[in-house]
């Protein structure tokens, strides 16, 4: 690529030879030369010169000031322009304190073939020459811009209602996006809210799975951009049950027949087709379908085992079958005789609660390598050992008692049935002006129930 521009070369060695020697070699490119026998001549050259310098070859070894010293004050005064140190010595500190402090472009060695001397200058200019046109266009735009400006603003007093029209309308569309943003949790809540508007036995059963399954994601390690994925499965988990009988979501498989238990396999992949071609939903729909896949391979729908099955999914079904035995009481093949049992004490040794508690524990250790990933079990149950309970407590409160920053424990129906808010909503004061309106005409005549 030819050079555009005529360029300077100043050239600073204390050795006269030196600067004789690569004035004969750059001469014949065309070139103009300067040289200086010191840093500080050097210095004075180029406040003397008429143009600046393209690029500026200085020797390391030089009395008073170095060649890294006197590149140091050329990169203040001439910062655009090429630095390239000249050192006939193996002193690679020297070098290293150049390139720190002195931002040299290259280094050369003395002797030097001129050939390669020749074309490492020629790059150097070519580089050079793009600096020098990346500042001439952004001088060049930033003309430009102002131009622009000076005929914005003329315009702007010609359609001045216009601008302020779509002004507002701007305003509008940045708080839409802002609402739509926020909401898009309390979307997915909503969303996860309709299994329990059809079958109520499952109410806060999804809430909790989820709650259960970030503390476990948390307590094995795992970041944040993968937790939330797996805490919205969990809360969707039972979606693909829309529909079903309530029989079939009452856990007695005992009394189901072969259709229904058919039927009840399908859910995970009716989950899976319900969310997949929601934006942003497409992993979740996976973790859906994989939540009764089993680590001994005996699971369904895809018989998965171990490391098959997607991490997410493996958390989300020991979430599942410890809340099904605490909440829910599900029949499952663990009993409460069978936990006082083991246990050795008589029931009236402990709360119904904590026999459920102790129960589902069981369950998950008996479980283990077969229906659930160890390591997520032993995750579990120390969780347990540490805490007083994964899901938050709740206090009840009236309508009139309603605060902005308030957060739902439960669904918020109203006295005809009619679904209002989903779990986990913060109230706002919005909110709270539009349940009240609504209360005038379908009351909301049950306890609010609030995280406490």
């Amino acid at each position: 690529m030819p050079l555009k521009y005529k360029h300077s070369i100043l050239l600073v060695d204390d050795e006269e030879s030196i600067t004789k020697a690569l004035s004969r070699v750059f001469r014949k490119e065309g070139y103009g030369i300067f040289t200086a026998s010191s840093g500080q001549q050097g210095l004075d050259v180029m406040k003397a010169a008429e143009k600046p310098f393209s690029l500026i070859i200085s020797d390391q070894r030089m009395p008073g000031m170095s060649g890294g010293q006197f590149l140091e004050k050329v990169k203040v005064i001439l910062p655009n322009a090429i630095r390239i140190l000249l050192t006939g010595y193996s002193d690679m500190n020297a070098i290293i304190d150049a390139v720190n402090k002195g931002e040299i472009h290259r280094y050369l060695t003395k002797p030097w073939n001129d050939d390669d001397l020749l074309i490492q200058v020629r790059q150097s200019l070519e580089q050079y020459e793009l600096i020098i046109e990346n500042r001439r266009l952004l001088v060049l735009t930033g003309r430009q811009n102002k131009k622009l400006r000076e005929l914005s603003n003329h315009l702007e007093e010609k359609v001045k209602e216009r601008t302020a029209e779509i002004a507002k309308q701007n305003e509008m569309l940045n708080n839409l996006n802002k609402e739509l943003e926020t909401s898009f949790n309390n979307s997915i809540k909503t969303f996860g809210s309709l299994i329990e508007i059809h079958h109520p036995s499952l109410a806060g059963h999804g809430m909790r799975v989820s709650i259960f399954s970030r503390e476990i994601s948390q307590r094995i390690g795992l970041p944040e951009d993968e937790i939330v994925p797996i805490e919205i499965a969990a809360l969707l988990h039972d979606i693909g049950k829309l529909g079903f009988p309530q029989k079939l979501v009452e856990y007695r498989e005992d009394l189901w027949s072969p259709q229904e238990k058919e039927l009840f396999r399908k859910h995970p992949m009716l989950g899976q087709e319900t969310v997949q071609f929601i934006n942003k939903l497409d992993h979740v729909s996976i973790l859906i379908r994989c939540h009764h896949e089993q680590y001994d391979g005996n699971g369904y729908p895809d018989h998965l085992s171990e490391e098959e099955i997607p991490l997410g999914s493996r958390v989300i079904s020991v979430a599942d079958i410890y809340d099904k035995i605490v909440n829910l009481k599900a029949d499952t093949d663990i009993s409460i005789k069978k936990t006082i049992m083991e246990m050795k004490i008589t029931q009236g040794h402990l709360t119904e609660e904590e026999v459920l508690n102790q129960a589902a524990s069981l369950y998950l250790k008996h479980n283990s390598f077969t229906r659930y990933d160890p390591e997520i079990v032993k995750a579990f149950l120390d969780l347990l050992k540490i805490t007083e309970g994964l899901y938050k407590e709740e206090k009840q409160i009236s309508i009139e008692e309603m605060k902005p920053g308030m957060v739902l424990s439960r669904p918020l129906y109203s006295s005809r049935g009619r679904f209002l808010l989903p779990h986990n909503t913060i109230l706002t004061e919005n909110y709270i002006i539009k349940l009240k309106t609504l209360h005038e005409n379908d009351p909301i005549n049950s306890m609010i129930a609030i995280v406490k």
